[in-house]
């Protein structure tokens, strides 16, 4: 008989070393506190997790079909199966598509989302299936802040009883403030919104911004030079996906960055962008 090329005894020691990795990575991840934000790579869309001080899971966006599995799996702990907060900036697919897979795989504490009168009927059966898992509803409007283990979300637009043709002009924008770090979420805020946000008084809320996630996907239809100029970024962060049909992020926004000496991150270069901050 021939003897097997692989023996025994080393399919063992293979196992037992597998073991031992495998139990190194689960200890680093399990006492590791470091709040983590990640610019998740979903293609044409937007999706960021953030995980504060390895206990509060929070989901800005869930992209526009299942790729954002793919980044909960890999940034989220495996033995973690409840995301508490989910934001939807707008009811557009690229925005909230992926929360239908999100919730057949997770238990998710409450749902934020903006009151925009133009839905459409997937967004209306969405709505229907978080009311189905009895997942409390929330309405995203200015002045709303949530504040949790030393860190803030404030809720910079959109304001109650808005009226607009224009879904993006409902796009919400959060302003996450933690103790070494201010990153701010755009969603598709369209210049309406950005100008509209300073002219009402928050301007002050927008100084010294660490990492702005550059609204639109880096559409010419979004940030523009007074803004940009208000909340100063040392960072960039374009969501966007790979040779997509709509030419983003546009020649505008990227020389209007370089003109400022903003360093940019883009999702269809980086994949999945991470940071971790120091406790």
């Amino acid at each position: 008989m021939n003897e097997s090329p692989v023996k025994i005894r080393d399919l063992i020691i293979f196992s037992f070393f597998s073991l031992i990795i495998i139990g190194i990575v689960f200890l680093y991840s399990f006492f590791d506190d470091r709040t983590k934000i990640v610019f998740c790579d979903v293609g044409q869309g937007d999706a960021a997790y953030i995980r504060i001080r390895n206990m509060i899971d929070i989901l800005i966006d869930a992209g526009p079909n299942r790729k954002v599995l793919n980044c909960l799996g890999k940034h989220m702990p495996f033995w973690d199966r409840k995301i508490e907060m989910i934001f939807i900036s707008h009811n557009q697919k690229d925005h909230f598509g992926g929360v239908d897979y999100v919730l057949d795989r997770y238990q998710v504490g409450t749902m934020y989302l903006v009151n925009d009168i133009n839905r459409g009927l997937v967004y209306n059966t969405l709505i229907k299936k978080i009311n189905n898992k009895k997942i409390k509803i929330k309405e995203e409007i200015t002045g709303k802040s949530i504040i949790f283990m030393n860190n803030k979300l404030s809720i910079l637009w959109p304001p109650k009883g808005l009226v607009s043709n224009n879904d993006n002009d409902f796009s919400s924008v959060i302003l996450f403030d933690a103790p070494t770090i201010k990153i701010l979420f755009t969603g598709d805020a369209s210049p309406f919104v950005l100008n509209s946000i300073v002219e009402n008084g928050h301007d002050h809320s927008l100084q010294k911004i660490n990492i702005l996630k550059i609204p639109h996907h880096g559409s010419k239809n979004g940030l523009n030079k007074n803004f940009l100029g208000l909340a100063d970024p040392s960072l960039a962060v374009i969501s966007v996906g790979k040779n997509n049909s709509y030419g983003h992020p546009s020649k505008e926004v990227l020389n209007m960055l370089k003109a400022k000496n903003v360093k940019v991150r883009r999702t269809d270069k980086d994949g999945d962008i991470v940071f971790k901050l120091p406790n």
